[in-house]
Formats: structure tokens, C-alpha cells, sequence
């Protein structure tokens, strides 16, 4: 299997894509892990997980720090700080209130 390229998604991306190649094929015994992992720890669905990451981008939120959020979907201030503790912009009370704000606007209330 040759890679044609590599993009930046969140679990419940990974987990819509290898769903869908499950019914096409036997995935792999790494393949089905990934599947099992991503389908336990993801926090939306994958078009809430798209639609969370196109709002975090227009935020001004580089994509890796974006995905990060919508991986973990932090519920704190203090857990939002610690992903955006990388990034040299500093964030206002107003923008952190805003991502969490978009965070908990997509997050599923039961997760499966």
C-alpha cells in the first residue's frame, strides 16, 4: 500500500473513515484497533467533528491545535489553556469562553 498523502483528522473522522472501509473489506488487526479506539474516545459525530473543526479554523486556530480540541473536548479553562499552551498568541477570557462554548454546542451528551 503506497500513502498518497497525509491530512490532519479528528477520531471521529478516523472512525467514519475505517467504518466505511470495514464494510468494503477485512480491515487489518492495526486497522480494527484504530476503529475500536476511535469509536470509544470520540467525543461527536464526525460531521459535528467537522463542522467544530471548520468553527475552531475560522477562530484563527492553526488545524493540529484544532483537531487537539476536538480529540480531547475540553469541558475547563484550565484544560483548553493546557492545549493552547503551544501557540504564542495569547488568548482573551472572551476567546476561550467562545471555543468552549463551540466545544460543548457539538459534543454528544451520551458517548458510545
Amino acid at each position: 500500500m503506497k500513502v498518497l498523502n497525509e491530512k490532519l483528522v479528528p477520531l471521529p473522522v478516523v472512525a467514519k473513515i475505517l467504518e466505511e472501509e470495514s464494510k468494503r473489506r477485512e480491515l487489518s488487526s492495526i486497522e480494527a484497533i484504530t476503529l475500536e479506539y476511535a469509536k470509544k474516545f470520540s467525543k461527536f459525530t464526525a460531521n459535528d467533528a467537522e463542522e467544530l473543526l471548520s468553527e475552531l479554523e475560522s477562530m484563527g486556530l492553526p488545524l493540529e491545535v484544532a483537531v487537539q480540541i476536538v480529540n480531547v473536548a475540553p469541558e475547563s479553562e484550565a484544560e483548553l489553556r493546557t492545549i493552547l499552551a503551544p501557540l504564542s498568541r495569547t488568548f482573551t477570557a472572551d476567546d476561550i469562553k467562545r471555543i468552549l462554548s463551540a466545544v460543548a454546542k457539538y459534543k454528544r451528551e451520551e458517548v458510545e
